[in-house]
């Protein structure tokens, strides 16, 4: 295995998580994650926002296929589709399940 991101609401999950990978697996942690897989992860905690960006990558292949030149248009997320923190687990039995 090579990097992994752990993520959770409680953070004394993540450190029993750790604790039982260090007893079977030499680890280093990196601290908070800024970047996996090529996406750039940004927060603000204040206001509880979290963006994900993949631009860097999308640059890439654009100037892979001769495209880094083209006019770029805007397409936003589908109005119908909504994001909610009520999409969370909101019990500690939801958390079990998934």
């Amino acid at each position: 295995m090579d990097d992994m991101l752990i993520t959770t609401r409680n953070k004394t999950h993540v450190q029993k998580l750790k604790a039982q990978l260090k007893k079977e697996f030499d680890i280093k942690n990196l601290g908070e994650a800024k970047k996996i897989l090529g996406i750039e992860i940004t927060r603000d905690r204040s206001s509880g926002r979290l963006w994900l960006s993949q631009e860097n990558y999308v640059l890439k292949v654009l100037e892979r296929f001769n495209m880094a030149e083209v006019r770029s248009v805007t397409t936003l997320l589908a109005g119908h589709f909504k994001l909610s923190s009520k999409q969370y687990l909101q019990s500690p039995e939801e958390e079990e399940i998934f």
